[in-house]
């Protein structure tokens, strides 16, 4: 039952349809607030504010902001109202300890959920069959997107020939600027952007290199010219943004390639195996 059917089922006083009002139009805020916050927010009682969470039929108050907290994450407005990690960090440093896990969890969930609405199956096979076919593939991501594109590019090569990573802070540009009509960008880039993803961007569209992006939102700044957008959700309930969505994202196409990849991949893979058993660089 969501907070506004439970408010119709009771009878609230005049100092609870205050609060229980301010709570449904601020989920974003009040998720965040202990009962005295919010009570002197709104110039009522602590009294009020506990007698309204057992007026809707909770046991408690942190019940309460438990279901406001679930409400405010499944309508995309938990801690990421900023991309400023510190403002996100004082936001979510109001939630309690406890609540922390199950709220990720939640924010797992959602981002699935998420992704089944924007990426469709279509866009992915899609995307996965363009990689396997480019001649090379360039593997672009800086500073918070560094690691996400390091290991695609590293499981990538593992089925792929030619994977080149792009993701070095100095000297990057030497090998973006070897991009040609037939290869593939593949940019991870998500706020604040970096201006390396936006230069890395700026060749491959002035080399007519095919682009995919994997970032937050279609009119993302760096999405410019590319043929495929991959849009993943980023909420979190910290200061950093979440990867889940991406990492889901990434967990999809390599599935695909690997499939697409056939017996080629297979061979590779048994070649990369002989050498690896070698080194035990596994």
């Amino acid at each position: 039952m969501t907070l506004e059917e439970r408010g119709y089922a009771v009878k609230l006083t005049k100092n609870e349809k205050i609060i229980y009002e301010f709570v449904l139009r601020n989920k974003d805020k009040a998720c965040f607030m202990t009962s005295t916050a919010l009570a002197r927010e709104l110039g009522v009682g602590d009294t009020s504010v506990i007698r309204l969470s057992r007026t809707l039929g909770f046991s408690s108050f942190t019940e309460f902001r438990k279901a406001i907290q679930a409400e405010a994450l499944s309508n995309g407005n938990l801690a990421s109202l900023s991309h400023v990690p510190y403002e996100k960090k004082q936001k979510a440093d109001a939630i309690a300890l406890t609540e922390i896990p199950s709220l990720v969890r939640q924010n797992f969930i959602r981002k699935a959920e998420l992704d089944f609405a924007n990426n469709t199956d279509g866009k992915y096979q899609e995307t996965a069959e363009m990689i396997v076919n480019a001649e090379k593939k360039y593997i672009a991501g800086f500073r918070n997107t560094a690691g996400l594109a390091d290991y695609f590019a590293t499981i990538l090569s593992h089925v792929l020939p030619n994977v080149r990573r792009v993701n070095h802070k100095d000297g990057f540009e030497d090998e973006a600027i070897d991009m040609g009509e037939k290869d593939i960008l593949i940019l991870f880039s998500l706020p604040r952007y970096s201006q390396n993803a936006a230069i890395v961007l700026e060749i491959a569209q002035e080399a007519h290199c095919h682009i995919v992006v994997l970032t937050d939102k279609i009119t993302a700044p760096i999405t410019a010219g590319a043929v495929k957008v991959i849009v993943n959700d980023i909420e979190s309930v910290s200061f950093a943004n979440s990867i889940a969505g991406m990492v889901l994202s990434m967990e999809i196409l390599i599935s695909l390639i690997s499939k697409i990849s056939g017996q080629q991949g297979r061979e590779r893979l048994k070649t990369l195996d002989k050498y690896m058993a070698k080194t035990g660089l596994y």
